[in-house]
């Protein structure tokens, strides 16, 4: 039962957090530099140089805002849908102008603190992340991520083994297992189960969700302009937004859930500048707004 409730609500949040908003190795950003003159708009003034997103609005309501400081993240807030007037804000923290820490709070009452601390392999990838699940100040879980990477470069499955606090095994995991068109996240896997006798994942337990991206366009992600690190932290608490490490922007949401829960299909539109990147969807009723650098 405890299961079953806790997915429900983590499916319900996700997607509404993501339906509400609408990378690429390089921190603190890609700056995009086959487009370094770019006009666009920041504050209604055109951009003549380098870019970088500060902000998504709908309805001139922020979904979306980023907080930079000579061109490094110091944090991303997100539009919280499940409570009015909340938000996530994830506070960035660098070693050696690479990204180490992530720590998500929320404003909602009752909302979860995730405190993600990030390693690195002699290549920059990410090679290890520990994080603190809290509510309030109590812990009430510890995970540990692990990650696959395919002969091309790019994450293939991050691995993520849950302990209960104050126990030193591992009782239940979430696998994330992804695959790519190109430069393109396609598909997401998302599979929560618990750890079998010999600590390893018991598949046959999981119930899972998959993602599926469609109609990408060939223009400029704008979330491209921001670090990726920042972002797969964000998708391992909401895995629809995968979409947000790919390099061209996603024209069309497919989630296929367990039943008896219906999928949902929803498109996404865009209207793009002289360098394109992405200004507004067709109805100009959302916005992205670019910050010069």
């Amino acid at each position: 039962m405890g299961k079953s409730i806790f997915f429900k609500a983590f499916i319900g949040l996700g997607f509404g957090m993501l339906m509400s908003c609408d990378n690429t190795t390089a921190d603190p950003i890609n700056q995009n530099k086959n487009n370094s003159s770019n006009p666009g708009n920041s504050g209604g003034t055109a951009i003549t140089g380098p870019r970088i997103l500060e902000k998504i609005v709908v309805n001139n309501v922020v979904q979306e805002e980023y907080v930079t400081n000579a061109g490094f993240l110091e944090k991303g807030s997100f539009k919280d849908e499940s409570t009015p007037n909340t938000y996530f804000t994830g506070n960035v923290t660098y070693t050696n102008n690479k990204i180490s820490r992530v720590k998500f709070v929320g404003t909602a009452n009752g909302a979860l603190t995730y405190d993600f601390n990030i390693t690195y392999d002699s290549n920059g990838k990410i090679s290890g992340t520990t994080a603190t699940n809290l509510m309030g100040s109590m812990v009430v879980g510890t995970n540990d991520y692990v990650y696959t990477y395919d002969s091309s470069g790019k994450i293939s499955k991050i691995l993520e083994k849950r302990k209960v606090p104050g126990t030193s095994s591992y009782t239940g995991f979430v696998e994330n297992a992804i695959s790519y068109s190109g430069d393109n996240i396609s598909k997401v896997v998302w599979t929560m189960g618990m750890m079998d006798s010999n600590g390893a994942p018991d598949m046959t337990s999981g119930t899972s969700v998959t993602y599926n991206y469609q109609n990408y366009d060939s223009k400029i992600n704008p979330y491209n302009t921001l670090p990726k690190t920042f972002f797969i932290m964000w998708s391992l608490i909401h895995p629809a937004n995968f979409y947000t490490l790919s390099s061209n922007n996603v024209g069309a949401f497919n989630f296929v859930f367990p039943s008896p829960a219906p999928s949902v299909t929803a498109p996404k539109t865009y209207l793009y500048d002289s360098q394109n990147y992405p200004v507004s969807d067709q109805s100009q009723a959302l916005k992205y707004v670019y910050k010069a650098l």
